[in-house]
């Protein structure tokens, strides 16, 4: 039985059980918080790793120092501090090392620019080629991770910059099948509120429905002819394999099942309470 709970008694943003900010059906339900406890969190993908430094990057920025209860288990522990999460949240994290979980694809990185991905790129490539062990699989994850990056530094305008991280998984201990996880997050404008920058979406007031365009050639939230970012993303992701893509925006979410020669299964809805920025999760099923 997987343990997915919110809470906020006493102010305390409480994150447990398995992949919390992934799996649940909400997003934080009151901010800001004074007390952000992972204390019985079990597992964490780099989608929670990227969403939790924006979260926590966002609250520094609006008020004092909230307190951190670190993860109880140990092995947890060990894989948030291999990420790189305790370069973000202070605490007595100790060292990493121990977990069960592989060494991450790559670790916790923060951006401002583009340039500083393109900067980062040459340094990741020979781990990311070494570990995938394929040159085709390893170009392609590093596309994707490429084009969405692009995506919330040119159009996010996110004073807390974007979060990007990745991680290989190979099933023993997540209990998934075999892929590439990677987590991308930034604390801007959003997708909607992008898109409505253009006279011919404002009208729109479903953020999902702003998602669900925002998947096609040409959607933009300016008048120039462009818009390609999010189409590349899914055309490289169908052909690398079987995908899962999930994307956050404001009061939206867009759930995407893609193969490649097949038409993608998506399913949107509306969140109760929005999330700051633009949140995705691309899962490569390894073939």
């Amino acid at each position: 039985m997987v343990l997915l709970c919110y809470q906020c008694a006493m102010s305390t943003f409480r994150l447990q059980g398995r992949a919390p900010l992934l799996s649940s059906r909400e997003p934080p339900p009151h901010w800001p918080p004074t007390a952000l406890d992972l204390g019985e969190l079990e597992w964490a993908t780099p989608f929670d790793v990227a969403a939790l430094a924006v979260l926590w990057t966002r609250l520094q920025r609006e008020q004092a120092p909230a307190d951190v209860v670190l993860p109880a288990d140990p092995q947890v522990r060990a894989y948030l501090v291999d990420i790189g999460l305790d370069g973000v949240i202070d605490g007595s994290w100790g060292g990493g090392g121990g977990s069960r979980v592989e060494p991450p694809l790559v670790r916790l990185t923060h951006l401002h620019s583009g340039e500083a991905w393109d900067d980062v790129l040459g340094v990741l490539w020979p781990g990311v080629r070494a570990a995938l062990g394929d040159y085709t699989m390893a170009s392609r994850t590093l596309d994707i991770m490429s084009e969405l990056v692009d995506n919330a530094v040119t159009h996010g305008h996110s004073a807390l910059g974007t979060w990007v991280c990745a991680q290989r998984y190979t099933g023993a201990t997540s209990g998934h099948a075999r892929g590439i996880w990677v987590g991308i997050a930034d604390g801007g404008v959003g997708i909607p509120d992008h898109l409505r920058g253009n006279p011919k979406y404002n009208g729109i007031r479903a953020d999902e429905e702003l998602i669900r365009l925002a998947r096609r050639p040409w959607v933009t939230g300016t008048a120039d002819r462009r818009g390609w970012g999010l189409k590349e993303v899914f055309d490289d992701a169908a052909a690398a394999g079987p995908s899962d893509v999930l994307i956050r925006s404001g009061r939206g979410e867009g759930h995407f099942r893609l193969q490649r020669e097949t038409r993608p299964y998506a399913r949107y809805r509306q969140l109760k309470r929005p999330i700051p920025g633009t949140w995705v999760h691309v899962g490569i099923a390894a073939v």
